[in-house]
């Protein structure tokens, strides 16, 4: 039996761990405020592919607010008008798990919270989920058409279509100031 977009929402809620299919293929997802999910959510980044890196999954740019402190008005432009998967990194992330949003001490002193990376879901069932869950998901990507074992074990749940072949995503860092840099073309 599928269950419902209600029923992962509510098990997402109860900070149950549900894998997702989409168009990059497999990730595996948590509440991103969940401070226990998101612990047990980044025990698998031993096993996640070495250019990707947990990403916060988001229905429309509107979502880049609650989760980028600052960023330049071109960062609605990119996550709006991508065709493509695309994942965005930029300089500082909010409105997360402080398990996930670890401070990194800069040159001054001072101390920031590193990069964040987002990226706008293209499949309409997931929108629909994230819609329906009331803010983004931090997911783990694999970019697979399996899971990990590993993964396997931790999920209570699937949910989404695999399409035939999954879509790299493409990986860039935005910084605040507007300047671009790819990291995974």
């Amino acid at each position: 039996m599928t269950s419902s977009i209600r029923d992962i929402a509510y098990k997402l809620r109860q900070g149950q761990l549900i894998a997702l299919a989409d168009e990059t293929g497999w990730s595996v997802a948590a509440d991103p405020v969940n401070d226990a999910a998101v612990a047990q959510l980044l025990t698998l980044t031993a096993v996640m592919p070495a250019e990707l890196q947990p990403t916060v999954l988001i229905k429309n740019a509107d979502q880049l607010t609650l989760y980028v402190v600052k960023m330049p008005d071109v960062a609605y432009d990119l996550v709006d008008f991508a065709e493509n998967p695309l994942t965005v990194v930029y300089d500082q992330g909010k409105n997360l798990s402080t398990v996930f949003l670890q401070p990194v001490a800069t040159s001054d002193g001072g101390s920031m919270v590193d990069g964040v990376a987002v990226r706008r879901v293209l499949n309409v069932d997931i929108q629909q989920l994230i819609g329906s869950f009331g803010r983004g998901l931090l997911a783990v990507p694999f970019e697979a058409l399996a899971l990990p074992p590993v993964a396997e074990a931790l999920v209570v749940d699937r949910f989404g279509v695999l399409p035939g072949m999954p879509k790299r995503s493409r990986i860039m860092r935005l910084q605040a100031n507007g300047e671009v840099s790819f990291i995974r073309k």
